[in-house]
């Protein structure tokens, strides 16, 4: 077994070795997301490395290998594998950097899955304040060079369905609008709901998923226009301020109605009433904490909507400031797993503070508030849309 007596015996035996500590990291990780979309994808992540078998010196397993290596080094308390992982990472990163030299390697699943990999180790071990965000500004360029159908179909549907939430996130930090919002990568994301409609494992709440999906890649872009308002002139702003408000406060609505139809459709799942008899028998508890995340993530949305009709519409203060508090309650009651160093309170700015109230957007991937691979943390990010990710919030 020391790949001088029979090498090939060696890669297989180390290659099954690793989709299984792959596996075993993907669902401490993202047990509620993997679980609830590995059937809406032709070929899931676990599926895709063990299909690799043989296949071990290129970056992407390197990238596998280093998450696995510091899933194993925090599982165990052992350092040693840690500092592996930190140079399999780098070596991964030198291999990725030989793919993108050329056009036609930088637009192959290898390539975008491999920087996907590396992006969410990063964000895990946070090198630099801002390393992960500038994975997520290349994750975005690979993505436009390789347009929006190369991810409707086959592992690149897979890499897209699991990374699109996080460029919510980098958008909202970033203070720019998200590119998914542009009608080729809108268009997409309505083909992948109606692709998801066809499946034997199709329910009602995967539909709305999808539409609330929709619904919140927007309020980067809502938040980057609020913000712009300031910038101005009082004409301008007249001008300008009533289309947006509109626009926000329609947003809003539909994100409620999602609210209250995704709340009806897990009712119908868990009474046995699907229409399509999805689940027979007690609820996966992985579905009960995905529709728990989900729901979380529409709260913050509205929360963050809300802010911004504030903003716009002072008069409104006193209303927003209750709607908040009943979201907060409701989260507070509802979800277990908010984030403990940031406790938001109601009003967050004193209603008659002096000036204009700004809205402040405050990255939780910091080396300060990330947490080891051996938790769900990026469950509860990605399942929230992003939401999780960050702390949004009025200050005067």
């Amino acid at each position: 077994m020391d790949g001088h007596v029979n090498p090939s015996l060696t890669v297989r035996a180390i290659s099954a070795q690793q989709t299984q500590i792959f596996t075993n990291y993907v669902l401490a990780s993202f047990p509620c997301f993997f679980r609830s979309t590995e059937t809406r994808v032709p070929v899931n992540w676990v599926e895709y490395v063990d299909r690799r078998r043989g296949s071990m010196d290129s970056c992407f397993d390197w990238a596998v290998r280093a998450c696995t290596a510091a899933y194993t080094g925090f599982l165990h308390d052992d350092s040693r594998y840690i500092y592996a992982s930190q140079d399999l990472y780098h070596r991964s990163l030198r291999g990725l950097a030989n793919l993108l030299a050329n056009e036609a390697t930088a637009k192959s699943d290898e390539a975008l899955a491999s920087a996907i990999t590396l992006a969410v180790f990063e964000k895990h071990n946070c090198s630099s304040p801002d390393a992960w965000l500038r994975h997520a500004s290349g994750i975005r360029t690979l993505m436009r060079l390789r347009g929006p159908q190369a991810h409707l179909e086959g592992f690149g549907r897979a890499m897209y369905i699991v990374y699109r939430n996080f460029l919510i996130t980098a958008a909202l930090v970033e203070g720019e609008a998200c590119f998914l919002e542009e009608p080729e990568w809108r268009a997409l994301n309505e083909q992948i709901a109606a692709n998801n409609a066809k499946l034997p494992s199709s329910s009602l709440y995967t539909d709305v998923v999808e539409r609330g999906f929709l619904e919140v890649l927007k309020v980067p872009g809502y938040v980057k226009r609020t913000r712009g308002l300031q910038d101005q002139s009082s004409k301008e702003r007249t001008e300008i301020q009533p289309a947006l408000l509109q626009d926000v406060q329609a947003t809003r609505a539909a994100l409620r109605g999602i609210y209250t139809e995704f709340g009806v459709s897990m009712s119908m799942i868990r009474s046995g009433q699907d229409s399509k008899d999805t689940f027979v028998g007690p609820v996966p508890h992985f579905f009960e904490g995905y529709s728990s995340l989900f729901s979380r993530g529409i709260r913050l949305a509205l929360l963050t909507l809300n802010y911004l009709i504030v903003i716009m519409d002072p008069k409104q203060r006193a209303t927003i400031d209750s709607d908040n508090f009943m979201l907060l309650n409701d989260m507070a009651r509802s979800q277990q797993l908010s984030h403990p160093t940031f406790k938001i309170k109601i009003p967050l700015t004193p209603p008659k503070s002096p000036g204009q109230p700004r809205l402040v957007v405050q990255s939780l991937i910091t080396a300060e508030t990330r947490e080891p691979p051996t938790t769900d943390w990026m469950d509860r990010i990605i399942t929230t849309m992003g939401l999780e990710a960050v702390h949004v919030c009025l200050v005067g």
